[in-house]
Formats: C-alpha cells, structure tokens, sequence
C-alpha cells in the first residue's frame, strides 16, 4: 500500500514567483500528511496561459535549477516520490515537460509529444515515448494532459511494465459538454482500466487570463474506480487529495485473463499506418 497525493494548485502565469512557491509548498503539504508520491500540476512552475516567448523564457527552469534542486532536497529528506510538470529549458528550447524525482534524486524527464491549443507556439514537443522510471516505492510513469486521450500512448507506458501512471494535467473549460463526473476524468478511469494502472491526475485551478479550469484532479485504482476526487476549479483554493493505494504487481484481469498477455499486436499493425 502506498500513499498517493494529487496537488490541484492555483497558478499565475504573471507570477512565476507565486506559482513555484505555490508548488513547492504543495509539496511539503502533503509530505506532512504521510504522502509518499506527490504529483503536480502541468507548467506548475510557470502557469499556462502565455501571451508571447518571452514569458516563456522568464519563467522556465533548468534541469539544475531552484525548483530541482529543492524537489530533490524534499525527496531525499522524506523518501517521497515527486512527479511535476514544469517550463523546462533545456539545449536552447523550451519544453512542456514532466520531472520524476526520488530519494536518489532526479530519473529523468518527459517531453509532452502531443501539444494542445497555443503550446505548438513556445513549446517543442517530444519525441519520445513516456517516461518510465523505477523509484522507491514502485514502477512509475509519466505523460502530460492531452497525451492520455492517445491510447496507444497510455499502452506503451503499460508495455514498459508500470504500475502507475502520474499526469501532470491543466484542463481548461472550452464549452465541452457536463458530465459527472466531467469527461476528463472518465478518460482517465477508461485509461486506468484498460491498462490496469493506477492513474494520478494532478490538474489545476484558479481563473489565469480569462481562462477557467476543470479542477476534478483524480486518483483511480487500476480497475479505472475512483478513489478520490477533487471539487470542480471554482475557485482560487489549492486543494491536495489522498489515497493509499495497493500497486498492480501484474497485468491479469481474472485468472485466465490477462491484457497484456492476450495482446495480439499482428492484428494491429494498421493502425500504424494511418
């Protein structure tokens, strides 16, 4: 069993200041409460809505930098896991990026490889499949937001044989049709269930020029059940949600059933192609 917190944090693009205090205080929030993988918002260093690539540049991080450094510091103090969207700047580019850190210190990083909206604009976007890292307290792997609506991109992270799968998330409200609970984190429970992971989705909240949210971040058993649920993004309030969760250790769905096992990849090749 393990203890899984979901951090769903105000964040302002025109404060990068405010937005890192608020992600680093997150983080040792729910270290006091017993949390031993901590999962943060997409951009939780920087904020989302940028109006031009200068802000990017003002508000990005370097893989040696202040936020790193001190999410290392809180891991190999409090042997906790931390996975964390952040305004990654790295060979002279600026990418939408996610950060896996334990007691040893940082396993890598993961490039968002699908872009939403305006992100194509300041972001490159990556090229490799998901991050997959071993860690002290299980085999975990990251996306970013849209990329979970690609199934064969939640797939690939099963196939690499994790157990858990942390999605840094900014949901924005565009008009999509209401749903309870909202269609985002359904998506997510179909994830979780068709692949057998636990899933944590850490989305935002607060109002960032003109631009509401979904709030709802979510942890799912690998059954795809919701566990816990944040409010909707009504307001500024920073909510952090628990869970202690058993990881999968296998991927079977009954005794003689098991969804990797009962792949049949010749039969899709495809899909490939189009």
């Amino acid at each position: 069993m393990v203890r899984i917190a979901a951090c769903q944090l105000n964040l302002n693009v025109e404060d990068a200041d405010f937005s890192l205090t608020q992600a680093l205080d997150s983080i040792s929030q729910a270290i006091s409460n017993k949390a031993e993988i901590i999962v943060l918002p997409e951009l939780s260093t920087s904020g989302y809505c940028f109006k031009d690539i200068d802000e990017v540049k003002a508000s990005s991080q370097s893989l040696d930098g202040k936020f790193i450094e001190k999410c290392e510091q809180l891991a190999k103090e409090n042997d906790v896991v931390i996975i964390a969207g952040m305004n990654l700047e790295y060979e002279s580019k600026y990418w939408n990026a996610s950060v896996a850190i334990d007691k040893s210190g940082l396993l890598g990083w993961y490039a968002k490889a699908h872009l939403f909206g305006d992100e194509g604009k300041f972001f490159t976007p990556g090229d490799l499949p998901p991050l997959v890292v071993n860690t002290s307290k299980g085999r975990i792997a990251t996306m970013i937001c849209y990329d979970i609506e690609f199934t064969e991109w939640v797939r690939l992270a099963m196939l690499q044989g994790a157990q858990l799968l942390a999605l840094p998330t900014n949901w924005p409200e565009i008009g999509q049709t209401k749903t309870s609970p909202p269609m985002e984190v359904i998506r997510v429970q179909a994830a979780a269930s068709q692949n057998k992971l636990v899933i944590v989705a850490a989305d935002r909240c607060a109002i960032e020029r003109e631009q509401d949210w979904v709030g709802s971040s979510v942890i799912t058993s690998s059954e795809g059940v919701i566990i816990s649920l944040a409010d909707s993004a009504i307001d500024l309030k920073t909510q952090i949600i628990y869970a202690d969760v058993e990881l999968p250790t296998d991927t079977s769905i009954t005794d003689k059933n098991d969804i990797r096992k009962d792949r049949r990849p010749s039969l899709y090749s495809p899909i490939l192609d189009r």
